[in-house]
């Protein structure tokens, strides 16, 4: 069955997701023709949800496209009163596994430790409604819910083969290429939710007309009123070629990482070198504070390798402090090497360089040396220590990210002569 077990995710895993859709990270979209209150419960009912929905209900549905590859996020806010606040919330992560033709798995994302939350937290939590609201309002404007950016996106399409790349740069205004991949993608993750929810009703009719109505099952007449419903509003013939178009136009925006700069072998023996004889310390950081900071650094320097909040981040985070060059290579500032698993298991090791002349820069470097140097630090116990538990929000990010990290680095540094 699609159905798997939920995640649960703790506080910090969602103030992540948070994170992610203020500083638009993700770009969250409504879906018109998912807001739908049957095709909601029926997520309740098979994704081991657990909380009842009253039958006078109704509810929007939101999508956005996931980090991982061939997944999105779907959220449905539920209203007493449409014109109303929502009265609560349901989270769903989908993916295919293995690729666009593999198995579909669908995931109740658990957020029950708002139950241990005071009214203070409780607001915090509440907040993110409000939150995707105005993300999505960013990304595609106030009118989002009467007009029909989807349509007008599709028309767009229509209207020029062969020139879709320039035409949507040109529509999508002047926002950054990584916002307009990020709508992109949103968008094919929209026509891509649609064959989703027809590929489970199809599924769920078939078994649910064999095993009968069940106190776990939906009546198989109420699973094919959903899907005459989504029939009706979709040509289910053109959403795989639409998501496609609109994937290829999401890769086309993004850009693969500038590599920069290029940090030579005799760059690396001379960090290696001054390692090894105790000329140059590195502080290992630990905690959330670490996850933290890396995210927002490849959120910056190489957005497809962000992963998705709710994955257990394991890894290894060190950094060092050049108050003067020591190569050709190696100029003043933070630079900080890591290692960590990725969603799919592959390990992931770069390096950044955090410059500060009058703003914040963040580079992802290339070089060879990356693994021995770990490989190095991980043998020799550097110094252990922890970012203040702030989280920079600032336009400069990487600039107060700078400060941070060399004001730990100098109070840590004083215990160790």
């Amino acid at each position: 069955m699609y159905f798997d077990d939920p995640i649960y995710l703790d506080p910090g895993s969602f103030e992540d997701l948070m994170a992610d859709t203020d500083q638009h990270r993700i770009c969250w979209m409504y879906h018109d023709i998912l807001s739908h209150p049957r095709i909601a419960w029926m997520f309740d009912k098979y994704a081991g949800k657990g909380t009842p929905i009253r039958e006078a209900w109704t509810t929007m549905a939101w999508v956005a496209a996931g980090h991982q590859e061939d997944s999105f996020y779907l959220l449905f806010k539920w209203y007493d009163d449409f014109y109303g606040p929502p009265q609560c919330s349901d989270l769903y992560f989908l993916e295919r596994e293995g690729g666009p033709e593999g198995d579909l798995r669908v995931r109740y994302l658990n957020r029950d430790f708002q139950n241990k939350l005071d009214p203070r937290g409780q607001d915090w939590f509440d907040s993110f409604l409000g939150r995707v609201s105005d993300n999505a309002t960013s990304f595609f404007g106030e009118s989002s819910f009467q007009a029909d950016p989807v349509g007008r996106a599709r028309r767009l399409l229509e209207n020029n083969p062969g020139r879709e790349l320039e035409c949507f740069d040109w529509h999508l205004g002047r926002r950054s290429d990584g916002e307009k991949s990020l709508m992109c993608a949103t968008m094919a993750a929209y026509f891509r939710s649609i064959q989703a929810i027809r590929e489970i009703l199809f599924r769920l009719v078939d078994s649910d007309g064999r095993v009968g109505r069940g106190s776990h099952h939906m009546p198989a007449d109420e699973l094919m009123d959903i899907l005459r419903s989504l029939s009706a509003k979709v040509d289910e013939e053109r959403l795989p070629r639409l998501e496609e178009q609109f994937q290829e136009l999401a890769d086309g925006f993004y850009c693969e990482p500038s590599l920069s700069p290029y940090l030579s072998r005799s760059a690396g023996r001379v960090l290696t070198d001054m390692t090894e004889n105790g000329e140059l310390r590195w502080m290992s950081l630990s905690g959330k504070s670490a996850s933290r900071l890396l995210r927002d650094l490849y959120s910056r320097c190489s957005p497809r390798q962000v992963w998705d909040v709710f994955h257990r981040w394991q890894g290894e985070v060190y950094f060092t402090v050049l108050r003067r060059p020591l190569h050709r290579d190696l100029h003043r500032g933070v630079y900080l090497l890591s290692r960590f698993e990725d969603q799919t298991g592959l390990d992931v090791t770069g390096m950044f360089w955090l410059e500060n002349v009058s703003v914040g820069v963040a580079h992802l470097c290339q070089g060879e040396f990356f693994e021995e140097l770990l490989d190095l630090l991980f043998s020799r116990y550097p110094m252990q220590g922890k970012l203040p538990n702030v989280r920079p929000w600032g336009q400069d990010l990487v600039g107060e990210y700078s400060h941070l990290l060399k004001e730990t680095f100098a109070q840590y540094s004083r215990g160790f002569g």
